[in-house]
């Protein structure tokens, strides 16, 4: 028996343009605060005084991240230092202590990231956007560089749960065991409302 492959109707490409334009305005909503690089261009070249908000906008949310990110830096620094702090938690235990770790390193970095990002937030103006926008090598640069401050401490935040879940479960307590999976829970649905609220 032979099976017909119906190729893709304009409904369907019209359907999947669709769908990938908005994953892009997803994504530069949450990194620039505007749709494209043209507005944000646009922007730039002739409403000085929403051009100053936007860069004071993503100044400030860099510098937020930053802050939680050294605090990250701190506290996770104290568990690779001192003793176990509870006796139900194995945090002595390779794996646990590894995310630990990791999610040191990763705090780290998004601190250093971060402050890169703010020297560029700095000197940012409309030809650094038209620049972005004629050559495909600087626009990758400027979406990865935006995106990795935000992007570390998203892992470095991971690395810690999983070091959570890891002591825990070698700790063997079931009361505690039960309430990391529901606060496991709790946070992909949480995840799931912020992912479709953004989309």
């Amino acid at each position: 028996m032979v099976t017909e492959h119906m190729a893709p109707t304009d409904s369907d490409r019209k359907d999947s343009h669709h769908v990938v334009q908005r994953f892009h305005r997803c994504i530069f909503r949450t990194l620039l605060g505007t749709d494209s690089l043209e507005s944000l261009r646009q922007i730039s070249e002739k409403n000085e005084k929403a051009w100053s908000k936007l860069k004071d906008r993503l100044t400030d949310r860099t510098i937020n991240i930053n802050i939680v990110a050294a605090l990250a830096v701190a506290a996770t620094a104290s568990f690779l230092t001192n003793p176990p702090p509870t006796d139900f938690a194995k945090w002595d235990h390779q794996f646990p202590y590894f995310c630990v770790a990791a999610s040191n390193g990763s705090a780290m970095l998004a601190v250093i990231s971060g402050l890169g990002l703010l020297i560029f937030l700095n000197a940012m103006d409309s030809k650094s956007i038209i620049a972005a926008q004629t050559s495909k090598f600087k626009f990758v640069i400027l979406v990865t560089l935006l995106m990795m401050p935000l992007t570390f401490l998203a892992t470095a935040t991971l690395w810690a749960g999983l070091a959570w879940i890891g002591a825990v479960w070698f700790g063997d307590k079931f009361w505690i065991q039960l309430a990391v999976t529901l606060g496991c829970i709790v946070f992909l649905v949480t995840l799931f409302v912020i992912s479709a609220a953004l989309y």
